[in-house]
C-alpha cells in the first residue's frame, strides 16, 4: 500500500502512481498534440460554450458517485481484514483456554500455525499474482499449498478430532466452532468483494465521460487562449484522468500490491500474535518497511 515514508515519501508515491498512469498520460498528450493543427475548427464544432459547463457538472457527478462506491468497497475490505486479525486473536485465546494442560498443548501449536497459513493463503488468493515477499512467505509453510477453503475444512476437522479424543468438551467445541464460523464469514466477505466489482459498462462509461470532457476542455482552451491555454487544459485533463483511475484503484483493494490494502502487514501482525515475535513471518523485512508499500 502506498504510504508517505520519510522526507521524500511524496515523491516516491508520485513515482509509483506514474508507473500505473503513464500510458494514459501518454495517450492524452498524443491526442491533444495531434489536435493542435486542427484548432480552432474542431473547437467550434465539438466544444460549444454551452456544452462544457453542463458536461463538466455531469462528469463530476459520475466521478463522485464512482469514488463513493469505490471507497465503500475499500473500507469494507479494510474492516474485514481487521476482523480477521481480531478473530485470529480469539482463536488463539480459545485454544489457550481449552488446551491449557500439557497433554493437550501438543494440539495447540499446529492449529495456531494453520491459522497463520490460512491468512497468508487468503492474502495470496485475493491478490491473484503474489508479489515477491508474499511468495517468500508462502514458502515458509509445507510444500503442499492447499487453498483457503481446504484449510478451513481442515480447521473444522481438527475441532472434531479434539472433541473426539476428549481434549475438549462439548462447550469447548461450540466455542471453537463459533470462532471458526466468524473466520469463514470474513473470508466469504473478502471473496465477495474480489469477485463482484462494479459493473464493467459503468466503469467504461465513466472513463469515456472523463476523457471526453478533458478533450473538449483542451480544444476550447487551446482555441481561445493559445498557446498557453492548451498547456493548462492538458494539465487539467491529466488530473481528471488521474482522479478517475485512482477511483478504479480504490475499487480494487487487493491488487496491485503497491496500491492495495496493507495485507502483508496485517498477516505479519497475525503471525506475531499467534506465533510470537521470533517467528520469521512475525516481522516484515527491512526492505518492506522502508518502502512505501506493504
Amino acid at each position: 500500500m502506498l504510504r508517505q515514508v520519510g522526507p521524500f515519501g511524496s515523491v516516491q508515491v508520485a513515482m509509483h502512481l506514474l508507473r500505473h498512469l503513464w500510458r494514459d498520460f501518454l495517450l492524452a498528450g498524443l491526442l491533444c498534440a495531434l489536435s493542435v493543427p486542427l484548432n480552432p475548427a474542431l473547437a467550434l464544432k465539438l466544444a460549444p460554450e454551452v456544452l462544457l459547463p453542463i458536461w463538466g457538472i455531469a462528469v463530476s457527478v459520475f466521478v463522485g458517485f464512482r469514488h463513493s462506491q469505490a471507497y465503500e468497497r475499500w473500507w469494507e475490505a479494510r474492516k474485514l481484514w481487521g476482523a480477521l486479525l481480531n478473530h485470529s486473536r480469539k482463536w488463539r485465546d480459545a485454544l489457550l483456554a481449552l488446551l491449557a494442560d500439557e497433554a493437550a498443548a501438543a494440539w495447540r501449536a499446529p492449529l495456531l500455525e494453520a491459522q497463520v497459513q490460512l491468512v497468508w493463503r487468503i492474502n495470496a488468493e485475493l491478490r491473484g499474482e503474489p508479489e515477491p515477499y508474499l511468495h517468500w512467505a508462502l514458502m515458509q509453510f509445507p510444500a503442499e499449498r492447499p487453498s483457503a477453503d481446504r484449510l478451513l475444512q481442515e480447521q473444522a476437522s481438527a475441532i472434531a478430532q479434539l472433541h473426539a479424543c476428549g481434549a475438549i468438551d462439548g462447550l469447548g467445541r461450540m466455542q471453537l466452532q463459533a470462532v471458526h464460523g466468524e473466520i469463514c464469514d470474513v473470508i466469504g466477505g473478502l471473496e465477495r468483494i474480489r469477485n463482484h466489482p462494479l459493473p464493467a459498462p459503468y466503469d467504461l462509461f465513466v472513463r469515456l465521460a472523463v476523457w471526453s470532457f478533458g478533450y473538449l476542455l483542451f480544444l476550447a482552451m487551446d482555441a481561445r487562449f493559445a498557446p498557453y491555454g492548451g498547456v493548462v487544459a492538458l494539465v487539467v485533463m491529466l488530473l481528471f484522468v488521474a482522479v478517475e483511475r485512482l477511483g478504479a484503484f480504490v475499487e480494487a483493494p487487493f491488487a496491485p500490491a503497491d496500491l492495495a490494502l496493507p495485507m502483508n502487514r496485517i498477516c505479519a501482525a497475525i503471525a506475531r500474535l499467534l506465533l510470537g515475535e521470533a517467528h520469521p513471518l512475525a516481522r516484515l523485512p527491512q526492505s518492506e518497511t522502508a518502502r512505501v508499500w506493504t
